[in-house]
């Protein structure tokens, strides 16, 4: 019997195509082209070339490979300066040749002020190929995406407003990875319990935040994206379906949420009052 990881690869050319698989399809598509396909035809987008990213990808991937092995003696001889963890070493080893030696870095500009007005703050393309940089929403994509091209158990975690990886192996180490910053931390589930806004004990229990993200709910997290762009720049219809995709995948209270304020940008019950999509409720709306 053949098994999911021998399955050829699958390479949707379009939004619209990705949006079609099925489940078990969605784990052949890369979480790359995943990604960039959601950013497809975004403020921010213009004159992106998928092929040419995910060659760049490529390209980092074996860099980081090729590090790794040339570190990895220093590991097996003194373990204990990555904790005894073959997960902190090798994520430590992405991250330090992503950011020291490809210029991989937090944009400056959305440290103080989020904004997502730009796919290139919310995707990957925003960091490859580009001097932009990224954010929370980008970066631990980032990771994951050079992370699986290693064969490495990486996923997507959400906690409130905010977005981290996680080494995860059924049979072995747990350790979740930020790099949304400088450098690399490994803080444990407690801390984002509490940070950057509290998760209570019911959302933990329902699923809303801090488990690792299935293949369909990494694609709501890109769509979700999409849609904050969208909405910030009046698209509103477009916005609803990008929530509604999303809301299907993973039906959050964010994600019902957001789709159901976009619902009364459509039927104009909410206008906007400043440039970048904030919104208020229309006086005399029902």
């Amino acid at each position: 019997m053949t098994s999911q990881s021998e399955l050829a690869p699958l390479r949707p050319t379009s939004l619209d195509e990705l949006l079609l698989l099925a489940p078990d399809e969605l784990a052949r598509v890369d979480l790359a082209l995943m990604n960039l396909l959601c950013a497809e035809g975004l403020p921010g987008s213009e004159g992106m070339s998928i092929p040419s990213v995910l060659k760049t990808l490529d390209q980092w991937a074996e860099r980081v490979r090729l590090q790794t092995l040339a570190y990895e003696p220093r590991f097996r001889r003194n373990p204990a300066e990555n904790f005894n963890s073959e997960a902190d070493f090798r994520m430590l080893t992405l991250v330090t040749v992503l950011e020291r030696d490809l210029g991989v870095r937090y944009n400056p500009k959305r440290v103080r002020d989020p904004d997502f007005g730009s796919s290139k703050d919310l995707f990957i393309h925003g960091l490859v190929n580009s001097d932009n940089g990224g954010t929370c929403a980008s970066m631990p994509v980032l990771n994951a995406v050079i992370a699986r091209r290693l064969g490495y158990p990486v996923r997507l975690v959400q906690a409130k407003e905010h977005l981290f990886s996680r080494w995860d192996d059924p049979k072995g180490e747990r350790l979740n990875i930020d790099s949304a910053g400088m450098g690399m931390n490994t803080m444990d589930d407690a801390f984002y319990r509490e940070w950057p806004k509290p998760v209570s004990d019911e959302e933990v229990a329902n699923g809303d935040y801090l488990k690792s993200l299935s293949v369909e709910e990494d694609l709501a997290v890109f769509l979700a994206a999409r849609g904050h762009c969208l909405f910030d720049h009046g698209r509103f219809e477009q916005a609803l379906d990008a929530y509604r995709e999303a809301a299907k995948r993973m039906p959050t209270p964010d994600y019902l949420m957001f789709a159901e304020r976009t619902e009364e940008a459509v039927a104009g019950r909410l206008v906007p009052v400043r440039g970048d999509g904030s919104l208020i409720a229309r006086s005399g709306a029902k």
